[in-house]
């Protein structure tokens, strides 16, 4: 690496770690570009250059360190149950979003409702997901665990539903859990989708 490829690798760091911390401790609505400039040391024109809105740099602070995660979730998925494959996908990232409850907050609260280039951004991470969660669903059909007429954009969409459900629980002042607690309700509610959706039912 380059002197000049260093320099700018120590100045993202420098962003990226005032504005999780601003994020975490002001709130997102109340953190400035400015603010998150002078915290790193650096011009507001250099934050802008890493992220050309505080709604992008929000978004690219969460894909570089959640899309490594889905990645190496997605291409160790193993072969097994339904229930057993979508916890391999979802614990992951709710054991990331535990380790920084603060940050996570925000990124769970703010990330759904970017526009413009931040919110294209994020399109491809949401279909590799959805899309794994589709293919979990239709080889779970296959082998007769869920029901063959089941839509498989319909039972991907409520798998993921109690994975977010789990985090919500996991994050919030209200219902706030720790992770193992987290865990062990999104099996739960896992297995109760299966019981719902499955091919086989008790009489």
């Amino acid at each position: 690496m380059s002197l000049r490829e260093r320099a700018k690798a120590d100045k993202w760091e420098r962003i990226r770690a005032a504005a999780k911390r601003l994020f975490s401790e002001r709130g997102y609505e109340s953190t400035t570009v400015r603010a998150i400039a002078e915290e790193a040391g650096v011009a507001t024109g250099t934050v802008l250059v890493y992220g050309e809105t505080k709604d992008a740099l929000l978004h690219e602070i969460w894909r570089e360190e959640a899309m490594p995660i889905l990645a190496k979730a997605v291409a160790s998925l193993p072969a097994g149950a339904f229930v057993d494959r979508c916890m391999h996908l979802f614990t992951p990232l709710l054991t990331h979003y535990a380790s920084q409850p603060e940050l996570a907050r925000v990124v769970v609260k703010e990330l759904p409702w970017l526009t413009g280039a931040a919110e294209e951004a994020q399109r491809p991470a949401l279909a590799q997901f959805l899309g794994t969660l589709a293919r979990i669903v239709d080889e779970a059909k296959a082998k007769k665990e869920l029901r063959p007429e089941l839509e498989r954009e319909l039972a991907a969409g409520l798998a993921f539903s109690v994975y977010h459900s789990a985090l919500l629980h996991m994050l919030s002042p209200l219902t706030r859990v720790p992770l193992a607690k987290a865990r062990e309700g999104m099996r739960r509610g896992l297995e109760a989708l299966l019981m719902g959706l499955g091919s086989r039912r008790s009489s």
